[in-house]
C-alpha cells in the first residue's frame, strides 16, 4: 500500500469516525429534546394541581372564618334567646303569644 493510499483510508475511516459521532451527537439531542417535553408537561400538570390545591386552600380558610364567626355567635345573648324561643318555646315574663283562630 502507498502512502496515498494509506492517506485516503485514513481519511475514509476519519471521516467515519466524525459522521457517527454527529449521528449520536443527534441521537442524545432528540433524546433530550423527548425528556425535556415531558418534563415540562409534568411540570404543568402539577402547576394546575396546584392552582386548584390554592383555591381549595383559600375556600377552607373562609369556611373555617365562617365557622370562628358562628363560635362568636353562638357565644352571644341573641342566639341563647333565639334557641330558647324556638327550641324550647321559652318567653319572657311579660310577652304574650296570640295565636291565629
Amino acid at each position: 500500500m502507498t502512502v496515498v493510499q494509506a492517506g485516503k483510508v485514513h481519511r475514509k475511516k476519519l471521516n467515519i469516525v466524525k459522521l457517527l459521532s454527529l449521528l449520536l451527537g443527534i441521537a442524545v439531542a432528540v433524546t433530550l429534546l423527548i425528556q425535556l417535553n415531558a418534563l415540562y408537561a409534568r411540570y404543568r400538570s402539577y402547576k394546575q394541581k396546584e392552582a386548584l390545591v390554592n383555591e381549595q386552600l383559600e375556600q377552607q380558610k373562609e369556611k373555617q372564618q365562617d365557622l370562628k364567626d358562628y363560635e362568636k355567635y353562638t357565644k352571644t345573648k341573641e342566639y341563647t334567646e333565639s334557641q330558647a324561643r324556638s327550641k324550647l318555646g321559652l318567653l319572657y315574663d311579660n310577652e304574650t303569644i296570640f295565636k291565629e283562630k
